[in-house]
């Protein structure tokens, strides 16, 4: 057997044993380290929501377009809709007996709001305002809203809101049946960033989880789009040393088996080329087997003509090549070609 498969049977029962060592001996610990977020914590503000909605035993489903019709016949009870992700059309005639038979509509606005929206919102008394407010208003007592965005109300007494310190009112909410319609700027208190402080995570879990249930779950509506990597999955957060590891074991491999001095060729022998009378004589023998060698003779003494010295064809060497080669010609099949080196 070769000894190579001896000395890596060998190494690699030293590693194990190594490995089986440090495993009884060493000990074991956790640790905790900071990591940045993946790409899909990075590309998704909801991410921390819907993962605390998930365990919490309310499923979610994200949809990217969507339309009124498509809400009504929605299995979930809860829904979260964007703005621009929606076609509001009809949605008049077609919300409002879905939310009275027990639906919640959160409508977040962003920064494109159609006429057919603003025209729902208008039959439940809803008007949107936009104002410059200071950044400092949203470090009070109330969850984080967008600055720019407050509502007015046809009948103050049949919405609940939440208002900032100037009066202005963030969210509106308006009873409907068994359900609600929840009108609000972009969630800033559903992002990932201010999802930690308890204000915020109070009023997303009763807007969203509170209000579904573990057969109904909750509903994202918007864009969701998350930029892909450019190896897939293989670069994800944590692969990133297996990675490195694995290639690198592949580049010392690859010189390893072609490297002659240890590699898998060290005894690998190079078959040499046979030596020119062979060869010659191989050609003859197949000019012959197809009755051409005597016009191969004609050729060759041709060139040799042609080449170098004129006289060359009176030589004793050159006519003795020529005669064999004629000789061989006229010989039966088989018989070998034993002439003496010239």
């Amino acid at each position: 057997m070769d000894k190579r498969l001896y000395i890596c049977a060998a190494v690699i029962l030293i590693f194990a044993l190594l490995g089986l060592l440090a495993y009884s001996k060493l000990e074991l610990f956790s640790r905790k380290i900071s990591t940045l977020p993946s790409r899909e914590v990075l590309a998704n503000n909801f991410f921390a929501m819907e993962q605390w909605l998930n365990s919490a035993g309310r499923r979610v489903r994200i949809e990217k377009q969507y339309n009124s019709e498509k809400i009504a016949a929605a299995p979930e009870r809860v829904v979260v809709a964007q703005s621009s992700a929606c076609a509001w059309k009809n949605a008049d005639t077609i919300i409002p007996p879905w939310i009275e038979k027990g639906g919640f509509l959160v409508i977040t606005l962003d920064d494109d709001t159609d006429e057919a929206l603003l025209f729902f919102l208008s039959g439940f008394g809803i008007s949107i305002e936009e104002i410059d407010v200071n950044e400092s208003h949203n470090r009070e007592m109330i969850p984080d809203f967008t600055n720019d965005i407050y509502f007015s109300f046809d009948n103050e007494d049949e919405v609940f809101t939440i208002n900032d310190s100037q009066g202005n009112a963030r969210l509106a909410e308006i009873s409907l049946g068994e359900g609600a319609l929840t009108v609000i700027g972009r969630p800033r208190f559903m992002y990932n960033d201010y999802l930690s402080r308890d204000i915020n995570a109070r009023l997303a879990w009763d807007l969203t989880g509170a209000r579904a249930n573990e057969n109904q779950g909750v509903l994202f509506i918007r864009d969701r789009y998350i930029p892909k990597a450019l190896f897939g999955k293989i670069m994800e957060r944590g692969n990133l040393a297996p990675v490195g590891i694995s290639a690198l074991l592949i580049i010392f491999l690859g010189f390893w088996m072609v490297i002659p001095a240890f590699g898998l060729v060290l005894n690998e022998k190079q078959k040499t080329a046979r030596p020119i009378r062979q060869r010659f004589i191989a050609e003859i023998r197949f000019l012959k087997k197809y009755r051409s060698l005597n016009h191969y003779v004609t050729v060759y003494e041709r060139e040799l003509k042609l080449e170098g010295d004129p006289e060359m064809s009176k030589t004793y060497k050159y006519r003795e090549l020529i005669n064999k080669l004629r000789e061989y010609e006229s010989m039966p099949e088989g018989v070998k070609w034993n002439s003496q080196k010239t």
